[in-house]
């Protein structure tokens, strides 16, 4: 248990400052290639904060632990939503236009659901994973080509590129290994108290790999980033579908029955509509909006350890 309680404390102090690093860089390149703070959030800080969920999603596909996938995508997009916009939006009220991201958001409830339809009609297999993969080359074709990211940089920018470029991939690679040793500490503690996958998959697992878009969302807010908070939670749930379950399918079928997620389910369309009508009507999410989304999540973790 002690070493345990190490491996926390590691990959939290890893977390926090990995994310001054990747916010700071992701900053720095949104000005220099004059790319809006949403669409980096959305593409660079997403895929970074999501690195720590494709890592343990196929680790546990190649270990037969499919349970513990399913538990990690659909737990990390619940978190993402309830504890990372929620708590965020809690400390500082989160205001943007929604006509900007329409797009994205669209995109993104059309995904939440696919994985959901997918195991309802029998499962997950390696031709949606493949499905998946293509969506997401879809979707960054998308991004490049419809005037969602400006090429043309400023010649005059202070920063250097390769500096800036050493900083992002830092700040990442610290995230990744900070959340692997968050999750070895916590997955450890569930093992011991009999925890089932899919349970340890849904919130603890789930959690630690979303700690990286947590602290991510919570320095951004410190430096005056709320674009990056809105964008990162986005890229994320995206990337933890159509990136990281996309990839692991390729290391395997996932079966697992419908019955074993259904309530699941219901929390992340749930969750995921109620973040899309928030900003849709009031170009925003305010405290009392977080709060919901807090005590939303509390309920779901409260589940999964008493009913699941």
């Amino acid at each position: 248990m002690g070493i345990n309680i190490i491996q926390f404390t590691i990959g939290c102090i890893l977390l926090y400052y990995s994310a001054e690093f990747l916010v700071k860089g992701s900053r720095r390149l949104a000005m220099k290639f004059n790319i809006s703070p949403i669409m980096i959030g959305i593409t660079i800080v997403a895929l970074g904060t999501s690195l720590p969920e494709l890592v343990v999603s196929i680790l546990a596909n190649i270990r037969q632990q499919q349970n513990m996938v399913i538990g990690n995508v659909i737990g990390s997009n619940i978190a993402n939503i309830g504890l990372v916009l929620g708590l965020t939006a809690l400390i500082s009220e989160i205001k943007f236009s929604f006509s900007k991201v329409r797009y994205d958001f669209y995109f993104f409830l059309v995904i939440s659901f696919l994985p959901v339809i997918f195991i309802f009609s029998g499962g997950l297999f390696l031709w949606q994973g493949f499905s998946f993969i293509f969506i997401l080359i879809l979707y960054v074709f998308f991004l490049i080509n419809y005037d969602r990211i400006d090429g043309n940089h400023e010649q005059s920018s202070i920063f250097n590129i390769k500096k800036i470029t050493l900083q992002i991939i830092f700040g990442i690679i610290g995230l990744a290994i900070g959340a692997t040793f968050f999750i070895k500490g916590a997955t450890g503690i569930a093992i011991y108290l009999g925890v089932s996958d899919l349970i340890i998959g849904m919130s603890i697992v789930a959690l630690g790999t979303s700690l990286p878009e947590l602290v991510t969302s919570l320095v951004s807010v410190k430096q005056g980033e709320n674009e990056f908070v809105l964008g990162n939670v986005i890229g994320s749930n995206i990337m933890n579908i159509v990136f990281v379950l996309g990839i692991a399918l390729l290391f395997g079928d996932i079966n697992i029955s419908f019955d074993e997620i259904f309530v699941h389910s219901i929390f992340l369309i749930l969750l995921s509509l109620s973040m899309f009508i928030m900003i849709k009507l009031k170009n925003g999410i305010n405290k009392l909006s977080g709060l919901l989304l807090i005590f939303c999540y509390v309920i779901f973790v409260y589940f999964n350890f008493y009913y699941g």
